[in-house]
Formats: structure tokens, sequence, C-alpha cells
């Protein structure tokens, strides 16, 4: 039996073109580029010379509309929020959590609310008892404020019947 040989690209008409056209798009991108660098400087020169004029002047330095533009922005908004969260005493909330918990209460999950100044903490305890010493435990600790349940159930599918819960704690911690 005689092989069968297939060259589906046997005709390339446009090589050339799409070389020349890459080449094209090429040169295209590297004056655009320099474009933008020599633009880039200019401004940076022109807010310098701003800068010389306001401080001859003896005033602070104004801020552009672009600038006032860019404080606003979502984005600076956002990383600002994100700051202010990272600088929380968060090490003092989970070790006060934590310590308080014991061994017949385990915690299932801590979700801080930093604007409401709150946190929900979810867990299972031992037994009804357990649940409300540990309510008792939190609301002693002078980091938190009030705590309020708001939800509880006994685990019936479970032989040792624990109760799971949920709680919201005020918290007095400092920001």
């Amino acid at each position: 039996m005689a092989t069968l040989w297939l060259d589906y690209q046997r005709d390339r008409p446009f090589r050339q073109a799409g070389l020349l056209l890459l080449a094209l798009v090429l040169g295209a991108l590297v004056v655009t580029v320099a474009y933008y660098i020599e633009l880039s400087d200019e401004a940076t020169g022109w807010e310098d010379k701003l800068e010389q004029i306001e401080r001859d002047r003896g005033s602070r330095p104004a801020i552009g509309a672009g600038r006032r533009d860019r404080v606003d922005s979502p984005e600076v908004r956002r990383a600002n929020e994100v700051l202010r969260q990272l600088s929380l005493p968060w090490e003092l909330l989970f070790r006060t959590v934590e310590s308080v918990a014991g061994d017949d209460v385990t915690l299932l999950a801590l979700e801080p609310d930093m604007e409401k100044r709150v946190v929900k903490i979810s867990g299972e305890a031992k037994d009804f008892p357990a649940m409300l010493n540990y309510i008792t435990q939190l609301e002693a600790k002078e980091v938190f404020g009030p705590v309020y349940l708001q939800s509880h159930e006994v685990q019936q599918q479970d032989p040792n019947r624990p109760v799971r819960f949920a709680l919201l704690v005020v918290w007095r911690g400092k920001s």
C-alpha cells in the first residue's frame, strides 16, 4: 500500500504580507511608547515647575485636579480600608476568643465586622450549660461588650447531642 502524503499548507501567499504587517505593528508600538515617554517627561517637568512656583510664592503646593481624582478613586479607598483593617488588634481578638473557649466549646467561625464593631462567632458546645458559660466568660472580658445569642440548635444526629450556636459580640477593641 502506498503512503499518502497530505500537505494542507502548500500555498502560502500571505506569509510575506504577514511578516510585513508584524513589522509595521512593532514599529508603531515603538513610536507610541517613545511618544508616551516624551509626554510623561513633559508632564513631570510642568508639575515640577508648578511646585517651584508655589514654593516661591510661600504657599503649599496645590494638588491638581488629576491628583484629586486619584485620591478619591475606588482603588485608593479600598487600599485605605485594607490598611485600616490590618492595623486593628487582630491578635488580641483571636487570643481572647480562643482563651475563653476551653475544652467544652469548639470554635467553627469568626467573622469580624469592623464598621459595626461586632464579631460573629459560630461554635459548638458540649451542652447547653457549656454554651452559657462561654457567653458569660466572653462578656467578662474587657475587650468585649454585650454578647447576643443569635441562634442555637441541638445536633440530634450526633449521639453526644452538642449545641451548635451563633453569637454576636460587641467589640470594644481599640482601632
